[in-house]
């Protein structure tokens, strides 16, 4: 039996798992990984890149031995239906080990025996914007419907729309690339349409960090038609640059913004004091940093800084500056696993982008679906999800085997 149907099965839940908030993508990915032992039998040992990947894994999850955010490792019973995996190095390191399952048995799929299942997964994302856009015309009426009528649980169902969308973004350069590059003028403009509704649809969200997803993907794909021999090595290393420089690059940024009284819009102004704050603890452990998911732990309030909450309204004085987590991937590197971290997250993107190979030897809806994710993913790494979120990865990596599975689709069938 083929891979290729699990990966199918997989991606027929995308949508639903969206709707529901898109929190159920690590599960997923365990579900679609564990066949992959008996089906595809992946190599051994692993790429050079995986095993950075999970050195790096493996040093986060070492780091919560002295994180003070360190909860133990389970809680609940898995027959009531409480089972939790408390433990963030355990997720981080499961994620990892079940990411590496499902790429390693994707690409040992064979070449054009996959049209079926392409179709269900093409099919399965087109259904997932579709569910996004119909929340963006009709998501005040359907979150008062199920959430009541309740402030703060209405915020929980525009929040879990706004995940969604961030999830569709993932999968989005897939359906662009494949649409965008049939023969004719007629599918191009397909492929702009669906752009330019994506990007209504997060305005009308209020999804910032998919809006400017939706640019990096364009600005990426941009990048690799230019330079189609060198284009993913210098995306992916410019991303490494940038975590291995997170915290005087962001620090130099904000630092010019205020001397030149640029005023940013409140939701990135809040990220920008977020991050000053978090470059601060960044500084205090260096060499280690404070153990993984430490930024729970961080509990200054606008009220220990009136500078910022001077240019707020006074019922900010008790949130929170960091809302759990910085909102910045490579500062939370950083400040939760140290320098050790930075350099093994940073020379894992290294070896990535020096090991795929040059974006002129692939197959075009190939080339820019690759192109595209990269953008997509550097936007949600630097304004959305903390570092350790699961279903994140997980997802990301489900969208790495579609690309392996469109790879292996005939385009001569359609």
């Amino acid at each position: 039996m083929s891979y290729a149907p699990i990966l199918a099965a997989a991606f027929v839940l995308w949508p639903v798992i969206g709707l529901l908030g898109a929190q159920g993508y690590g599960p997923l990915l365990a579900v679609t990984a564990l066949p992959a032992l008996a089906l595809a039998r992946p190599k051994m040992p692993p790429a050079i890149y995986a095993l950075m990947a999970l050195a790096f894994v493996c040093w986060a999850a070492i780091s919560e031995t002295w994180s003070p955010a360190t909860r133990g490792l389970i809680s609940g019973n898995l027959l009531e239906g409480n089972f939790a995996i408390r433990a963030a190095s355990m997720r981080i390191v499961l994620t990892a080990l079940f990411g590496m399952l499902a790429v390693a048995a994707a690409l040992r799929i064979a070449s054009g025996t996959v049209q079926v299942s392409t179709r269900v997964m093409l099919g399965a994302f087109a259904v997932q914007g579709l569910i996004l856009a119909i929340s963006a015309v009709f998501g005040h009426q359907v979150v008062a419907m199920v959430y009541g009528a309740d402030p703060m649980e209405q915020a929980n169902g525009f929040q879990n729309i706004a995940r969604n969308a961030n999830a569709f973004l993932i999968v989005l350069p897939i359906l662009v690339a494949y649409v965008g590059v049939r023969p004719g003028w007629r599918w191009k403009g397909v492929a702009g349409g669906i752009v330019v509704a994506t990007a209504i649809i997060v305005m009308l969200n209020g999804s910032d960090s998919a809006l400017i997803g939706v640019l990096f993907m364009l600005l990426a794909s941009f990048i690799v038609w230019l330079a189609p021999k060198t284009g993913y090595r210098w995306l992916i290393s410019l991303m490494a640059g940038y975590v291995a420089a997170a915290p005087v690059l962001i620090g130099a940024a904000i630092s010019t913004m205020r001397t030149m009284g640029i005023h940013l819009p409140a939701s990135f102004q809040s990220r920008a004091w977020s991050w000053e704050l978090v470059i601060g603890k960044a500084v205090e452990k260096p060499l280690t940093g404070h153990g993984v998911a430490a930024s729970k732990t961080w509990r200054d309030t606008y009220s220990d800084h009136p500078a910022w909450l001077s240019q707020l309204p006074d019922f900010w004085a008790a949130y929170p500056v960091v809302p759990g987590h910085p909102h910045n991937m490579a500062l939370q590197i950083w400040a939760e696993t140290g320098v050790v971290g930075a350099v093994l997250a940073g020379l894992t993107l290294v070896v990535i982008a020096f090991r795929l190979p040059m974006p002129k030897t692939l197959r075009p809806d190939v080339r820019y679906a690759i192109a595209g994710l990269v953008g997509v993913v550097a936007s949600l790494f630097s304004f959305s999800y903390s570092v350790w979120n699961d279903s994140f990865w997980a997802s990301v990596v489900l969208a790495v085997c579609a690309i392996i599975l469109l790879s292996r689709r005939n385009r001569a069938s359609l």
